[in-house]
């Protein structure tokens, strides 16, 4: 089989997928967040660093006489309008690139952030925020608008200062370091998960199916010669209950083949016996000259083995025709004490011929929803079979009585009896209890299957109490037609 059509293939492939997207939200989550808590932070630490410059008194003159002292990597500006004209001051004659409108938002009281290009290829981010000095007079030279520092005996100029705009600025390089280095671990370290990942998936996978394969080849040695085989089951989980159906179901198969081989055995067999018969009728009768008495003699012989064969081709038509589920039927309401009476009727005549009695017992009234033809067979059948085995002189009771939803029939004789080791298979094709005497009184081993049959599609029930040489009882449950 193809790689790409297995189970374990696309099982894999589809927890690869799924970890792989995780992984790649995972990923995008944690960069996000700690690039959204690292520039969050520095953010935080600039206005608190603008907060402790502001408290300063004279953090304007401190700057520009060159003797404030900058955190490591911080810049610190002051802008402000001297004569109308925008100024500014800073220590170590760095200038910040901030725009204008940001100064003047601060100026007028309103602090804001931005990310600014410095020297080319270095991000600063930066806070401006508003000062206001506590002394606006303050003396200056003229050097904060060249960016110059005093020259020694320089005299300064006072100027007005109500409103300033402090800028603190440092550089992001520890921050897009961090989140770089990051990146590059998230990088290499997903391929490589998923790699593994891969690896052990398909080492699961192939360890989780490898029970599949030995089933796939259990069920493949398994032919119609050879029902033997059966799936080993090691496991209680999911593989171990699809193996245990499968054996059952193997179960169910091999008994079908089996029932289906006796079937045939017992139908040829049943067959044959009447065909030499018949064979054997015919050749004696051909070998030579015989009078008519004789040859009627001989087609009588032949007329009833006939018969024989036809009733059994008969029996065997209609349970072939059941199983195939093509045997048309008409279920119609049925006065059962009616009926039954009518049934025994036609009994009565052979219960005379070998001097039975037959005794009906009062019938209850109960409608039955059922198919005559098929009813009419199951009583006559169960008749025949009470009249067939009670010797002369013996009796057989009918009985109707309403025992709740359910019309029992009950067929009690003083016949020979069932053996209680025969009772649980009576009712399967072609069993007989004693075979010899059986053909003796013309049984095909077919009558009770067909019962069985006929009760089951009436969605009822047979049983049957018996004891040796004391006769047999058999009790045939029918749901009723409820009133109302």
């Amino acid at each position: 089989m193809n790689l790409i059509h297995t189970i374990k293939f696309k099982f894999t492939l589809w927890y690869l997928s799924v970890l792989s997207l995780l992984l790649v939200f995972l990923a995008c989550g944690v960069y996000f967040t700690l690039s959204r808590t690292l520039h969050g932070n520095l953010d935080d630490s600039l206005k608190t660093r603008a907060e402790q410059l502001a408290n300063f008194r004279d953090i304007i003159p401190i700057i520009a006489g060159g003797t404030f002292e900058e955190e490591i990597g911080e810049f610190i500006s002051v802008y402000f309008y001297a004569d109308g004209e925008l100024t500014d001051i800073s220590h170590k004659k760095h200038r910040i690139p901030v725009e204008k409108d940001l100064i003047d938002l601060a100026i007028s009281g309103k602090s804001t952030f931005s990310t600014v290009q410095y020297l080319g290829n270095e991000e600063l981010r930066i806070f401006v925020a508003h000062y206001s000095p506590i002394n606006p007079s303050i003396r200056l030279n003229r050097f904060v608008k060249r960016d110059e520092f005093p020259s020694p005996g320089e005299e300064r100029q006072e100027v007005e200062i109500h409103s300033a705009a402090l800028v603190v600025a440092r550089p992001t390089r520890d921050v897009e370091g961090a989140l770089d280095h990051l990146l590059k671990i998230l990088l290499t370290a997903i391929p490589l998960t998923i790699v593994f990942s891969g690896a052990g998936g398909v080492f699961l996978a192939r360890k989780a199916f490898n029970p599949f394969e030995q089933i796939t080849k259990t069920a493949q040695e398994i032919g119609e010669q050879d029902l033997s085989q059966r799936i080993k089951v090691n496991t209680k989980d999911e593989l171990g209950r699809l193996s245990t159906t499968l054996n059952h179901m193997i179960d169910r198969i091999e008994g079908a083949f089996k029932r289906q081989k006796e079937f045939a055995g017992d139908a040829s067999h049943e067959l044959r016996a009447p065909l030499a018969v018949i064979q054997a009728e015919a050749t004696l009768t051909l070998e030579k000259e015989r009078d008519a008495e004789a040859y009627r003699k001989s087609l009588e012989v032949i007329a009833q083995e006939s018969d024989k064969m036809s009733v059994v081709i008969n029996q065997l038509l209609t349970l072939a025709r059941a199983d195939a589920g093509k045997e048309q039927l008409v279920f119609k309401k049925i006065d059962m004490a009616e009926f039954l009476s009518d049934v025994c009727d036609d009994i009565a005549i052979l219960c005379r011929e070998k001097k039975l009695t037959l005794q009906l017992s009062p019938f209850d009234a109960v409608p039955v929803h059922g198919d005559k033809r098929n009813l009419r067979s199951l009583l006559v059948n169960l008749l025949g079979n009470a009249v067939r085995y009670t010797p002369t002189g013996g009796t057989i009771s009918v009985g109707l009585r309403r025992e709740g939803p359910l019309a029992v029939v009950t067929i009690r004789d003083t016949g020979i009896g069932i053996p209680p080791e025969d009772l649980p298979h009576i009712f399967k094709r072609f069993y007989r209890v004693d075979k010899a005497r059986s053909r003796n009184v013309g049984g095909s081993g077919l009558g009770l299957s067909i019962c069985k049959q006929i009760i089951d599609v009436h969605k009822g029930k047979i049983e049957v109490e018996s004891r040796m040489k004391k006769g047999s009882t058999f009790y045939v449950k029918i749901p009723i037609i409820m009133s109302g």
